[in-house]
């Protein structure tokens, strides 16, 4: 068994967060939430309402309608949903809109 090493000054607790949160995923599902909050700003009201912004995979935002006419007005509107995402994330980060059809989550 090897001796445990002894730090002269104890750790912080907001220095073992970063470490916490990278073991478990965290950065990861935090810049997903910002990019979700940056697609409710940029679509407005109405169809924040029948939208959920799901998950980021590889550059696809996925994206939970109520109906196939929202869908629809989704594919419509994808290039403008883009560009007004773009200056709210990082360069490259969402670069395609897809929807899918079924129930939403409420919001809390």
């Amino acid at each position: 068994m090897r001796p445990r090493r002894r730090n002269a000054e104890p750790e912080t607790a907001a220095s073992l967060v970063s470490v916490v949160v990278a073991r478990v995923g965290g950065e990861h599902r935090a810049r997903e939430h910002r990019i979700f909050a940056a697609y409710d700003q940029a679509v407005g009201g109405p169809l924040r309402q029948h939208t959920r912004a799901e998950r980021l995979h590889e550059g696809t935002l996925f994206v939970r309608v109520s109906s196939s006419a929202m869908a629809h007005q989704i594919t419509l509107l994808k290039r403008e949903i883009l560009a007004r995402m773009e200056p709210l994330v990082d360069p490259g980060t969402v670069m395609d809109l897809r929807t899918r059809v079924g129930p939403l989550d409420s919001r809390f």
